[in-house]
């Protein structure tokens, strides 16, 4: 049989989760880069599962791909075993999409979300071959833009930027796109291009800036080179003119985040004075919920998502929520599609609202006191009683949940020893307002503050590595008992974050100095390495717990060049109503509070309101009986689909199943599924053209039809081949084992050695495994082992009720091939036994 091989995956059986970069998701984009006027990527630095995620950089896909002469691809970081194999094989970081090196494209457009992802971005730039250094790139070389909340102080990471958006990315892509075009087609200097930058509205330009210090180090002036002398930041007033892309990326693997999700507000007037978020994003802009109704049903048509995340900086003060809940579960509903709503005061969760969520099932509820104790509460102006609390809790208990998780913040301004402390008295509160005999838990995250730029705090002092360490501990070990799991960022990351959130241009010299050191990934913990850091600083000549010192009001800030809209006056008196225990009132609720975002002639509150949404259409009735119908469906997994896991596959192919819109039938219980059985996990890396999975329909579907209309919506390497009703149960395939081809690039198959193998009456091989290894007869599991020529084999595998072997593993046995021969070799399962 002849098999064919990607010269872009040719990597993939060298790296674990390798479906990261197969780049061939349902409504991933591909066009003919000779037809488009500008090649995009969108970078995000840090693992596929988590820029997944992100909705920001989906929305941005959306809004370029619309547009025939632009082709927007997307990059993410590679995981520490993808890079050292580009790195080994001297090979370019490329583009999902077509598999084009970062170097060759015309536009970067980098998502900045948090400070601990700009290792990743220095090392994404360097696998892909573009100078770090703006300074160093030339009219070859693409240009590097980057967007996102942490471009608000842009200042550590401004010298590897040619630009930088500051708000809202919606309008301004497309005329940074425009932009870029024109300068290439003139063939314009770098100088010509930040120039030609410095023009749009939004945009900063780094170069146009100059940043001088004093002998100490510290900032005394920020000096124009340009014609601005700061940067505001662009707004979109209303979220309904930029239509959402009708049909978002699935991803091909499990994500942090994996779900369909809707933005249905922008923005936050609650006020918190620690968040940054609830700042720079204002002023809040509401989503027209008949347009967020029709958007939801047709992105499920599109995507096959089981779950509908709707996001908002505060959910429950979107003013159509309850009316928009209830339209929605009507819909969803009869699909098992369920909700859930992140980001949920607990003063605006209602018992109707609950009564919605569970009509699937009770998707995650998370209340966010944020403190401990009321009084530490009405200092971050976290307006929220214990009463408050403790009322959510109770009826949330009694809703169903039995599973709450709570959010808490250490090292606030103003803390205290009783404030720690009150946060596990809080807990063991509401574990004890459950109803008698229910069995409550908590899943409680502690976070350590972190001042950030244009917040009330920022001038406040961050406590250093080990007291933020011992506070830490301290709250984390009264919280230990059975009923309570406490997860926590560590003490190194809010460290780390804190030194770059209030950082300015020295600290880029110790990025390089930490890239050159092998620092990446610090959001993961298990990435994360002080020692390193520390001697990038050094290396740098900076020290970094400079950086988290108190700054004077008087004091030049590093980020004052950047408006973010919220005045400086406003911000100094909410840092003295804190000091004093004041609450501040929601504008939205109690009238302008002065924060100086609003111009009533341009940017202004932009709120909706509860209107009659249209009724869920009834269900077509039905010709006759609905009789559950179960279907035996042969497919085949080659190719691309051979890098889903099991687990992988069996999500691809849930989803496939909703977007069918065949009938489909479902199971019972807290997390209804398709009615699926699956058979025999198909090892990762294998091909096959005999897999087999059942399929129950709520209704009879013609065979050649039901596999017409999976085939249409099944992901690329998944095909259905046979379709056959069952009008009985019928045994499990592949009891007595598979046929396998085999072709290897290298001639490793060597007669002899399979004529010795065949020739025993045992053979006998050393299994490794976690606890004990194991020793096995492979001989009695092979029914038949013909070698072709050097290069092609074919292999019966017999199967038993233990002691199997993976193909591979019996290969490699028979014919001592290393590791990396097994997992190079082309395996096709051709028939079930």
């Amino acid at each position: 049989m002849h098999m064919t091989c990607s010269d872009n995956h040719n990597f993939l059986h060298r790296i674990q989760r390798p479906a990261r970069y197969l780049g061939r998701e349902i409504n991933a984009v591909f066009k003919d880069p000779r037809a488009v006027a500008l090649r995009v990527a969108l970078l995000f630095p840090d693992l596929y599962e988590v820029g997944m995620s992100h909705l920001g950089l989906g929305l941005l896909y959306g809004i370029l791909n619309r547009e025939d002469h632009l082709w927007a691809e997307r990059a993410y970081a590679p995981a520490p075993d993808l890079e050292a194999d580009l790195r080994t094989r001297r090979q370019p970081l490329t583009s999902l999409e077509s598999g084009t090196p970062l170097s060759r494209f015309d536009l970067l457009g980098v998502s900045l979300q948090y400070e601990l992802g700009y290792t990743n971005l220095l090392n994404m730039l360097d696998l892909g071959g573009v100078p770090l250094m703006a300074a160093d790139r030339d009219d070859s070389h693409p240009v590097v833009i980057g967007g996102g909340p942490a471009c608000f102080n842009p200042e550590p990471v401004a010298p590897f930027f040619d630009a930088l958006v500051l708000g809202d990315g919606e309008e301004v892509i497309l005329e940074l796109a425009a932009l870029v075009a024109a300068w290439k087609a003139n063939r314009g200097s770098r100088r010509e291009l930040w120039q030609a930058l410095e023009g749009l509205e939004g945009v900063y330009v780094p170069a146009l800036f100059r940043m001088d210090f004093d002998a100490a180090g510290v900032l005394r002036a920020i000096i124009p080179q340009g014609r601005r002398s700061n940067v505001a930041k662009r707004v979109l007033d209303d979220l309904n003119r930029i239509a959402l892309p009708a049909s978002p990326l699935v991803p091909s693997c499990q994500i942090v985040h994996d779900r369909l999700s809707l933005e249905i507000s922008r923005g936050c007037t609650r006020g918190c004075r620690y968040c940054q978020a609830g700042m720079i994003y204002r002023p809040v802009r509401e989503r027209d919920p008949a347009a967020a109704l029709a958007w939801v049903e047709a992105a499920l048509a599109a995507t096959g998502f089981e779950e509908v995340s709707l996001l908002s900086l505060s959910i429950g003060d979107y003013g159509p929520l309850a009316g928009l809940l209830q339209s929605l579960m009507d819909r969803l509903s009869p699909a098992k599609v369920a909700i859930s709503l992140p980001s949920m005061r607990a003063d605006t969760l209602t018992p109707d609202m609950m009564a919605q969520i569970q009509r699937v099932r009770r998707t995650g509820l998370t209340l966010a006191p944020e403190a401990g104790s009321q009084r530490l509460r009405q200092v971050i102006n976290k307006n929220l009683t214990d009463a408050a609390i403790m009322d959510s809790a109770r009826r949330a208990f009694a809703a169903g949940w039995q599973l709450l998780k709570l959010y808490f913040m250490i090292g606030l301004p103003r803390e205290t020893q009783a404030d720690r402390e009150s946060i596990p008295a809080l807990a063991r509160q509401i574990l004890a307002a459950a109803p008698r005999g229910s069995r409550p838990r908590l899943n409680v995250s502690l976070s350590s503050f972190i001042p950030k730029p244009h917040t009330p705090f920022q001038w406040e002092r961050q406590e250093d590595l080990e007291e933020c360490r011992r506070r830490l501990h301290g709250v984390k070990d009264r919280l230990r008992q059975k009923n309570i799991q406490t997860k926590w960022n560590s003490a190194a990351q809010t460290w780390l974050e804190g030194v770059f959130s209030r950082g300015d241009r020295r600290l880029a010299p110790a990025l390089l100095e930490a890239h050159r050191r092998g620092c990446r990934l610090d959001a993961w913990s298990e990435h994360m390495r002080v020692e390193p850091w520390g001697e990038a600083f050094r290396a740098a000549g900076v020290d970094p717990d400079v950086y988290l010192r108190e700054r004077r009001l008087e004091e030049l800030l590093p980020w004052d060049h950047v408006d973010c809209g919220v005045s400086r006056d406003f911000l100094l008196a909410e840092r003295a109503r804190a000091d004093q225990g004041l609450e501040t009132p929601d504008c939205r609720r109690e009238g302008c509070q002065d924060c100086g975002v609003c111009d009533p002639d341009q940017i202004s509150l932009r709120l909706e309101d509860s209107v009659a949404l249209p009724p869920a259409p009834p269900p077509s009735p039905a010709p006759g009986p609905l009789l559950p119908c179960r279907y035996r469906l042969t497919y085949a997994k080659l190719e691309e689909g051979r890098w889903l896991g099991h687990l992988e596959m069996v999500a691809s192919l849930y989803r496939s199943l909703r977007r069918s819109g065949l009938p489909l039938s479902f199971s019972a219980g807290f997390h209804p599924l398709p009615r699926v059985s699956f058979y025999d996990a198909l090892p990762l890396g294998v091909e096959s053209l005999a897999e087999t999975m059942d399929v129950e329909l709520a209704a009879s579907v013609p065979e050649d039809t039901l596999m017409s209309t999976l085939n249409r919506v099944l992901p690329p390497g998944l095909k259905v081949l046979q379709a056959c009703r069952l009008t009985r149960r019928l045994a499990p395939p592949g009891q007595y084992g598979a046929v396998y081809q085999v072709e290897s690039r290298a001639p490793v198959f060597e007669a002899g050695a399979a004529a010795h193998f065949l020739a025993q009456a045992e053979f006998m091989v050393t299994r490794r495994r976690p606890k004990e290894d194991q020793r096995l007869d492979l001989r009695c599991l092979v029914a038949g082992l013909t070698v072709l020529d050097p290069l092609h084999l074919e292999l019966y595998l017999r199967r038993q009720e233990k002691g199997n072997f993976k193909v591979t593993d019996a290969l490699a046995a028979i014919f001592a091939l290393s590791g990396d021969q097994a997992r190079e070799l082309r395996i096709v399962k051709i028939k079930s036994i």
